[in-house]
């Protein structure tokens, strides 16, 4: 892993959470995008070279709105930058970690994505992200 990708924070209401970011950040989101296949509209921030995610769920059967309807609004995930994201899996697996999607699928941002199993990381979601060519 070469560097915490971003941050994904849950939020309710996408529009209103950009507002609020961008007077906490002093400076607006670079962009909104939305991942259909996951339900979910996204809108990135860079602070310094970090950057933040707000994930929004587009239908209640999205993970983003059922993990607000159970947690609240919050961190959703870490995620993590990686060179080869079928190596660092098959890595991960071999030191027991559960993988929750071995296909790596398109995810925002330009990324394939990958994310491990909570229960297997102390309770966080961890999100491994590939830029894809």
């Amino acid at each position: 892993m070469k560097k915490i990708e971003h941050i994904g924070i849950a939020v309710k209401d996408l529009e209103k959470s950009n507002t609020l970011f961008a007077s906490l950040f002093g400076k607006p989101h670079y962009k909104v995008e939305e991942v259909k296949s996951e339900g979910v509209k996204t809108s990135f921030f860079e602070v310094g070279p970090n950057k933040i995610e707000l994930l929004e769920g587009t239908n209640e059967n999205s993970p983003i709105s059922k993990f607000i309807a159970k947690k609240g609004e919050g961190i959703h995930h870490i995620a993590f930058a990686v060179d080869n994201i079928l190596d660092e899996v098959e890595r991960l697996k071999k030191e027991g970690f559960v993988v929750l999607n071995e296909t790596p699928k398109k995810g925002a941002d330009n990324k394939l994505v990958v994310f491990l199993h909570p229960k297997a990381t102390n309770g966080v979601l961890v999100e491994l992200c590939q830029e894809m060519e």
